[in-house]
């Protein structure tokens, strides 16, 4: 397989990058959140590598660590003394 061809990445393969459901990966398509070609005269959709990367944001401003995960966001955090 060339470089190409894994720049596209059908929809099961998407969901299974990103580890969502296929479903989630066709909503995405049909509300214009990510962009999918469909293949002439075939049923198959094929999407872009870096279409799907675009769907990706960071969780928050920094960089989320796993020690972080299990920390509350500091809204959520008791302040005592206020």
């Amino acid at each position: 397989m060339d470089a190409e061809s894994r720049d596209l990445l059908t929809v099961e393969q998407a969901a299974n990058y990103l580890q969502l459901s296929q479903s989630s990966i066709r909503s995405y398509i049909r509300q214009g959140k990510l962009k999918a070609f469909r293949v002439a005269g075939k049923r198959k959709v094929l999407i872009p590598r870096d279409e799907l990367l675009k769907l990706l944001e960071p969780a928050r401003g920094d960089q989320l660590t796993e020690d972080d995960e299990d920390t509350p966001p500091p809204s959520s955090r008791n302040h005592a003394g206020k």
